[in-house]
């Protein structure tokens, strides 16, 4: 699970930093899609991690 956690977390910081080089500023609405970006992503991680088995 902090695997996931770690995931969403470096999810977020990607998106800002991609949207920052290609606007040079940060907005709210940029801010959201990140963060909206990145609990999807860490839900997803952590689905996969509950119903795949590790081998």
């Amino acid at each position: 699970m902090m695997q996931a956690v770690f995931f969403g977390i470096a999810m977020f910081i990607g998106w800002l930093f991609l949207d920052w080089t290609k606007d040079r500023e940060l907005t709210k609405q940029g801010v959201y899609e990140a963060l909206i970006a990145a609990l999807i992503g860490a839900i997803g991680w952590m689905l996969f991690d509950l119903f795949l088995p590790a081998q």
